[in-house]
């Protein structure tokens, strides 16, 4: 008893050390996105869980916060839901051109959000912090907070980076071999595809700055201070970028020490259950479980009839196999569902992506969803609808486990085909398996990565990890100014070379002109 009673008590100062020696850490997440969400939520958790103290601004409020996790300003209903709230034309339309969307929708308007009362009360009269934590989206005037109170700003991206993030950061862009987000296609091998990938990188870079710089820095001076650099020095504050990235994944990448990778952090610490109705039924789903969901944001039944009528006709032709699909309002779909298919409004997504049971997971492609299926090793059928989802599939494809059909050409027969290609052939499983392996297997988990990086931020300062490159213009990062001035210097060299060659030539020919043997021969 004398012994239990110690260890009671060491464990007691134990905790009581590591919340003495934690951290007060702020994090602002102003994108009303479940699927982002998602991956803060996890991060935030547990770093509370480290003995840190944790203060939120979010959309999505924790029921059952663990101890020094904290809501501080409840941002839902601030901005329309993003949950079940896309069409499927809406989300076919927003591959078109995405950026004016992704910057006035997800960037500019959230800025507007630091005008709401609460926000002002906080920004007025803040509490002490360590380090900010938001998101690296393309609201990138909530760097502003760590400009006004003097901290280390750690950038998190929910995807694969985009342009202006990898500048901000003073990460290489490598676009010779290494795949920008707006590029459609992910391997980058011909010259063709070198400029391709060169000048969408580029002219994403600058219509980002072209839509949000002036925006957002006026929005930083009058929401948060008059005496606030312009956006593009607020973003050289950013010490650390923590991404949804990984190599097995999207290949290799030069990186600098302050991006750091944690793919699959949302997965490997969900918490999320079954209901028992659920948990039941996917246990006694004898022949295996299809998984159908496109997302949290795409409305499945907003399909249009006719393609909702051949997922029916192709889920039926495969029963036994049961379908597990995702919809919103089950009384929007046509009638005629077929039997061995359950429809629900609310998935568990990776309990059942984890279930043994599960064999194959459709899906729109979203990185999220696909790291999930990746991270438990489910073939999937890839329908992807806008901007990163279709390099994403194309991954997929490439490390044969998964099939992509387009949504334009989504039938009974394409449909029927891939699904008994993946329920019937066990190379996808196989190589499902082995992504999955190479994808999981690391020094660290990403979640203890992610906290050993962001205390090491906060313990050795801001600029601990800050590239060099960030305080340099693109072209000189990009060598232009010394290859141009390379190119000059040879151009003048070989100019001078043959000038003198030439003064030399015309020398050598009025010498042998006006020698006296030239001028026996004239006479």
């Amino acid at each position: 008893m004398k012994f239990t009673g110690h260890i009671v008590t060491l464990l007691f100062v134990f905790s009581v050390i590591i919340t003495a020696n934690g951290y007060q850490i702020l994090g602002i997440f102003p994108l009303n996105s479940k699927s982002h969400n998602n991956m803060f939520e996890v991060l935030m958790k547990s770093l509370a869980k480290e003995g840190h103290e944790v203060d939120v601004i979010s959309h999505f409020e924790l029921k059952n916060p663990p101890k020094n996790y904290k809501t501080i300003i409840n941002l839902n209903g601030t901005t329309p839901a993003l949950v079940n709230n896309v069409t499927f034309e809406n989300a076919s339309n927003m591959g078109i051109d995405p950026i004016p969307h992704i910057v006035d929708q997800y960037g500019n308007e959230l800025c507007e959000l630091m005008a709401l009362e609460e926000m002002q009360k906080f920004i007025k009269n803040p509490p002490h912090y360590d380090a900010v934590i938001t998101e690296a989206f393309s609201a990138n005037c909530y760097f502003g907070f760590g400009y006004v109170l003097k901290v280390p700003v750690i950038a998190v991206s929910t995807i694969l980076e985009f342009p202006w993030a990898v500048r901000a950061i003073g990460n290489p862009a490598s676009t010779a071999f290494v795949q920008n987000v707006f590029m459609d296609s992910v391997f980058i091998s011909t010259f063709w595809d070198r400029l391709k990938n060169t000048i969408i990188f580029h002219i994403a870079n600058y219509r980002f700055y072209m839509y949000a710089e002036k925006v957002q820095t006026e929005a930083m001076r009058k929401y948060l201070s008059p005496d606030i650099p312009d956006l593009r020095e607020v973003e050289k504050n950013v010490a650390l970028m923590l991404t949804n990235n990984y190599h097995s994944l999207f290949g290799i990448r030069p990186v600098t020490p302050a991006v750091v990778d944690i793919a699959g952090i949302h997965a490997e610490e969900n918490e999320d259950r079954f209901t028992p109705e659920m948990k039941r039924w996917m246990d006694d789903s004898h022949n295996g479980v299809v998984f159908f969901s496109l997302g949290s944001m795409v409305i499945v039944e907003s399909l249009p009839t006719e393609t909702l009528l051949e997922f029916y006709r192709s889920f039926s032709k495969i029963a036994p196999t049961r379908v597990l699909m995702k919809i919103v309002n089950k009384d929007k779909l046509p009638p005629g569902l077929p039997e061995n298919v359950l429809v629900s409004s609310w998935i568990p997504q990776v309990p059942v992506l984890k279930h043994n049971k599960t064999k194959v997971f459709i899906t729109h492609g979203g990185l999220m969803s696909t790291q999930e299926a990746l991270y438990y090793g489910v073939p999937m059928i890839g329908i992807p609808l806008f901007t990163d989802q279709f390099s994403n599939v194309e991954i997929y494809v490439r490390k044969n486990m998964a099939i992509r059909i387009d949504y334009d050409k989504i039938n009974e027969e394409s449909l029927y085909k891939s699904l008994s290609l993946i329920l019937n052939d066990p190379k996808f499983k196989e190589a499902a398996r082995r992504e999955s392996g190479l994808f999981r297997y690391r020094p660290m988990s990403a979640m203890r990565t992610a906290i050993f990086w962001i205390e090491y931020v906060i313990r050795n300062g801001e600029n601990s990890l800050r590239s060099p490159a960030v305080d340099l213009y693109w072209f000189q990062i990009e060598l232009l100014d010394v290859y141009g001035f390379l190119i000059f210097t040879f151009a003048i060299f070989i100019y001078l070379f043959i000038f003198i060659l030439k003064l030399f030539v015309l020398t050598i020919f009025k010498i042998l002109r006006n020698s006296p043997s030239s001028s026996k021969k004239r006479d």
